[in-house]
């Protein structure tokens, strides 16, 4: 009999092999636990439908946690726990972006019940470009991970006036993600972000973003919630992740695996560090919490 009941995973970072698929590998060992008696599930900043896509590639059906807490779904998909922004909250995030062009360079997406939704098409390209004229490993990752999104499955409702959109149409609004190469505009927008606008929470999963939820709009809530469902405690919960809107979730859960990538703010708080997410880390970290190994 295992000792832990549920193991949740984190995908970009963490379970995705190569920031876009999981490998089968890794799949066969999520089966083999689950025949063990471990739950498996997964936490996310991604929207639920994109989530399902990647799980249902490699044949896992499971609970997930998406937009970083802001919609708690079980394996039938049927919605467990949704915390979103107010409409008041949601146009004010989209004042403090459009304010005076100080952040015109900054790309956002927003996530709503209906349709993962941009406004600025112009922008969208402009940022592809940068990324793709930095060179690094991250922008390369993150410009094929847009084209691929915008010009390939064209996942993106494009709106002309986002405002009109939110009031209208958008339904619950879950969460906003902001993208800039420059990592000081970030650093201002946050703060910005958490000043001006009353009842959000402000994280990140990378140092060329950040997310905006509502509060209780949070990873640790998510896991919480999968807790409740499953019928497990807390301290029979694993978590796994890479980066800093996964600490709600170490927070809480009773043993928090980083990845050997992450963020050295996870990495200092958790109970063990595994391999990188392109060393299948979270394969290795599943097996030896099923034989015990780390206990």
């Amino acid at each position: 009999m295992a000792t832990y009941k549920l193991f949740v995973s984190d995908m970009d970072g963490t379970i995705l092999h190569n920031h876009t698929t999981i490998a089968k590998e890794t799949a066969e060992v999520v089966r083999e636990a689950e025949q063990a008696g471990i739950h498996f599930a997964i936490a996310t900043g991604r929207d639920y439908v994109n989530a399902k896509q990647i799980l249902d590639q490699v044949g896992i059906t499971c609970p997930i946690v998406s937009s970083n807490g802001g919609r708690v779904v079980n394996e039938s998909g049927e919605a467990l726990q949704e915390v979103n922004l107010s409409t008041e909250d949601a146009l004010k995030v989209i004042e403090v972006l459009h304010q005076d062009h100080k952040y015109a360079d900054v790309f956002y997406e927003m996530y709503t019940e209906g349709a993962l939704v941009a406004s600025r098409g112009d922008l969208i390209e402009a940022s592809m470009a940068n990324l793709k004229a930095n060179g690094d490993d991250r922008s390369l990752e993150m410009y094929e991970f847009f084209k691929n999104r915008y010009y390939v499955n064209e996942d993106v409702k494009l709106v002309e006036d986002i405002e009109a959109f939110i009031r209208e149409e958008a339904g619950r609004v879950y969460k906003f993600i902001a993208f800039s190469s420059h990592f000081e505009k970030m650093s201002a927008l946050w703060n910005e972000i958490e000043t001006q606008v009353r009842d959000v929470y402000v994280t990140s999963s990378g140092n060329d973003n950040i997310e905006i939820m509502a509060h209780g709009a949070d990873k640790g809530h998510g896991v919480a919630k999968l807790a409740e469902y499953y019928g497990v405690d807390l301290s029979e919960v694993v978590v796994i992740g890479d980066n800093l809107n996964d600490l709600p979730m170490f927070k809480v859960a009773g043993k928090a695996i980083a990845m050997g990538n992450s963020h050295e703010e996870l990495i200092a708080v958790s109970h063990h560090v595994t391999e990188k997410h392109d060393e299948y880390g979270v394969a290795k970290a599943l097996k030896r919490i099923m034989t015990g190994e780390w206990k």
